[in-house]
């Protein structure tokens, strides 16, 4: 039994010291990459780790390696990462107004929205604010004490579109029909450009079942992309059509 004993510790001592000397031959081409694409977390995550194995125990340094990671994936997954489009101007393309393009075009009167994930409970806790910070400033990168930037009028029309909103929940869903209602109450139109093109698809029934698809002005409010709801709004413009659809 003794014997046993002797042997394990170096036969481990020796696997250990294997999968060290492969981590640190790979980490100067590991933190000169890092370096090079500035990833601050990484690297900082990474001397961490290292500082609190080499000072107090491999332990606590695997410890703080696992869970400041699956904090750093809460953090990732419960963030909802909607943005406002503008057109490029002579197209029918719409980007990410925050992405930096200068010579985007917004729409009068319209609000449009790209959710770009699936909802769920995780990350629709911060959407409702994240939203209406779009409504007032047309970013979600402002402080919320400021003073507003764009007027009432610019969100008479809110378009979303929905492509990466592959799945959703109970918890999304709910989230979802709760701004549409209160949208609707507003007198704001709602559209959804590039959802589900099956009336089968889960996503839909979703819709339907909760009422969102009845509460945004039905199936005619559900189009196959934002230059498509722009004509519609258009329209509705022109035959005065408001809230609850007189």
């Amino acid at each position: 039994m003794c014997l046993s004993n002797t042997r394990q510790k170096p036969v481990l001592c020796s696997m250990i010291s294997v999968v060290a000397y492969s981590l640190i031959e790979e980490a100067p081409h590991d933190i000169a990459f890092f370096v090079t694409i500035r990833g601050w977390t990484e690297l900082g995550l990474m001397a961490v780790i290292f500082l609190s194995t080499i000072f107090y125990s491999l332990t606590l340094g695997m410890a703080l390696g696992v869970g400041i990671s699956i904090l750093l994936v809460i953090k990732h997954s419960t963030r909802p990462r909607i943005q406002i489009l503008g057109r490029i101007p002579g197209t029918n393309r719409f980007e990410n107004a925050e992405s930096g393009h200068a010579c985007l075009e917004f729409i009068e009167g319209c609000l449009i929205v790209k959710i770009p994930e699936p909802l769920t409970f995780a990350n629709t806790g911060e959407l409702k604010a994240r939203l209406r910070r779009l409504e007032l400033y047309g970013t979600s990168k402002v402080h919320p004490a400021l003073p507003r930037l764009r007027s009432q009028e610019s969100n008479r029309n809110v378009i979303f579109d929905i492509h990466g909103v592959t799945s959703m929940d109970g918890s999304g869903t709910q989230v979802l029909e709760e701004i549409v209602r209160n949208y609707r109450e507003r007198g704001v139109r709602i559209f959804f450009s590039r959802g589900p093109s099956r009336r089968d698809h889960p996503v839909w029934k979703l819709l339907e079942r909760s009422g969102i698809v009845a509460l945004s002005g039905g199936e005619s409010h559900f189009v196959n992309d934002v230059e498509e709801a722009l004509r519609w709004t258009e329209y509705e413009d022109s035959i005065g059509v408001r809230s609850g659809g007189s």
